[in-house]
């Protein structure tokens, strides 16, 4: 890449009416390391990265020599702190700087918070180890996301019985989804478990000033077809209840005492809406040796162009039972477009998606789910405005560049590429992801589930490390929600007055 590229970054949640603030968020940027750093790595001489990260830590451990820019959610629902650690001395102008990796991760929990804030902790320290991971090779990369998704999945079990059992005495059913955007020079890697989607915004042409949604991700619902096979073929079981398809906990009845034997009465409990996640211990099939809830994600790489790909939008469920895609991309655009004339409030992207699908779960008089937004904008170096909205932030080569500080914050929290020719179509793959756009549907039930239906597929060039395609373009239906109230953030004023250095900010 002859020129750097930015990432404008936002960040932006809120508990909704939940009694419990499940859903986690992180940003990170690091140094690429060199070559002699990955070779002393293999042969043992430097342990990179041995040190574990302590989740309250606000500064984390990375690869020797490198810079960390960490966005780090709080474990209390009304803030999110980012902290940078700098190199203490400056390296010499004739050293070649590393290139920037930046790194974005959405989880929403359930069962309890402990899945969730494990991966947020962990999960990206697993990726970074997997052999391969820095390869040049698509291939490797994904399969190193694999891994690293199953290394973090594993490394829950020793921390199991230090969680919290469940009010019936039982081990901890904490499980999480987990989607992760990693971009690396002119690629982006994207993996996930579970229904938090990401949302790739693309301009086909400069002269076109409309941006389609394209559906990077697509969730992985006990119903689907690939998903029941799997499930059922791991001796587990998909049943409906308050028409909502969910996976079987097969789980000895509470009465019973003593080891679990052929006779021991089982029940079937229909208890988690996804197929994939990280943690849901619960559900190891002892007979096959696997987890009916596959830790497994699915993965996809995506050669950048600026030309044409201008927003990157992760979010929980929260979010995307009440925002469509295509909604929430025009949003981001119409947004930038009224800053860029000043016909606006200078607010970030992140918190008009979020408030925004707030809204829309008050109107129908629902109780809000946890709801919580990533928003990368994908711009050449130095198109970013020099006054950035508060709990946004700018990766790039030169250093991060933090938003200003609010005068207020009720009701708010919070690369490098080179130009290309190659079109979205010959550069954007999905492994087991169908061409399905998500549609939202009116319903009174108070559970909302997005439903999918199949659309045709363009013929995509393939990648080496994906085996299926995903649509050129996707379209969605739009519907609008409502919640009974939401929590604010109360104490964001006094974190955000601690930390006004441009390398520290809250969001």
């Amino acid at each position: 890449m002859d020129g750097i590229f930015s990432c404008r970054s936002s960040i932006y949640y809120d508990q909704g009416g939940r009694k419990y603030m499940e859903d986690l968020v992180t940003m990170k940027q690091e140094d690429e390391p060199s070559e002699d750093e990955l070779d002393a790595a293999e042969r043992g001489e430097i342990a990179a990265p041995a040190k574990e990260p302590n989740p309250d830590a606000s500064i984390q451990d990375s690869i020797p020599g490198s810079i960390t820019v960490t966005y780090v959610q709080d474990d209390e629902p009304s803030s999110t702190l980012q902290q940078a650690s700098m190199p203490s001395s400056h390296p010499s102008k004739n050293v070649r700087r590393p290139r920037a990796v930046a790194m974005f991760a959405v989880f929403d929990g359930h069962g309890g918070p402990d899945a969730a804030r494990f991966a947020r902790s962990h999960l990206w320290d697993h990726i970074k180890k997997q052999r391969g991971f820095w390869s040049e090779d698509d291939d490797e990369v994904c399969a190193a996301l694999r891994k690293g998704f199953i290394s973090c999945h594993h490394a829950m079990w020793k921390k199991l019985p230090e969680w919290p059992k469940t009010v019936t005495g039982l081990p901890s059913t904490s499980g999480t989804t987990a989607s992760i955007v990693v971009i690396r020079r002119d690629r982006m890697y994207v993996a996930h478990v579970g229904d938090s989607a990401v949302v790739l915004g693309v301009q086909d042409h400069p002269s076109d000033e409309f941006i389609r949604a394209v559906e990077i991700t697509q969730d992985h619902k006990p119903e689907l077809p690939k998903e029941r096979e799997r499930i059922e073929g791991l001796g587990g079981s998909v049943i409906k209840k308050s028409g909502v398809n969910r996976v079987v906990w097969k789980r000895p009845r509470l009465t019973h005492n003593g080891p679990v034997r052929r006779s021991t009465v089982i029940d079937q409990i229909p208890f988690l809406a996804v197929a994939r996640a990280l943690g849901d211990l619960w559900s190891y099939d002892f007979y096959s040796g696997e987890f009916v809830v596959s830790p497994e994600p699915d993965t996809a790489v995506i050669k950048l162009n600026l030309k044409q790909h201008r927003y990157v939008i992760l979010g929980s469920d929260g979010l995307w039972n009440m925002v469509s895609p295509q909604e929430a991309v025009s949003i981001c655009q119409e947004n930038d477009n009224a800053k860029a004339k000043n016909q606006t409030e200078n607010v970030s992207n992140a918190v008009l998606l979020v408030n925004h699908a707030l809204l829309r779960w008050r109107q129908r008089m629902l109780r809000a789910d946890n709801t919580s937004a990533i928003v990368i904008c994908l711009e050449p170096f130095g198109t970013s405005s020099e006054c950035l909205p508060p709990y946004e932030i700018v990766y790039n080569l030169q250093g991060p560049k933090c938003g200003s500080v609010p005068k207020s914050c009720t009701n708010s929290l919070p690369t490098q590429v080179l130009p290309c020719n190659d079109s979205l179509e010959n550069e954007t793959h999905c492994d087991g992801m169908p061409a399905d756009k998500r549609v939202l549907e009116d319903d009174s039930s108070p559970v909302l589930k997005k439903r999918r239906h199949s659309l045709s597929q363009s013929p995509l060039k393939e990648s080496s490390c994906t085996s299926s395609k995903i649509p050129s373009a996707q379209s969605s239906a739009r519907s609008g929600g409502g919640s009974n109230g939401q929590k604010q953030s109360e104490n964001v004023q006094a974190l955000l007055q601690q930390h006004v250095k441009t390398t520290v900010c809250v969001c």
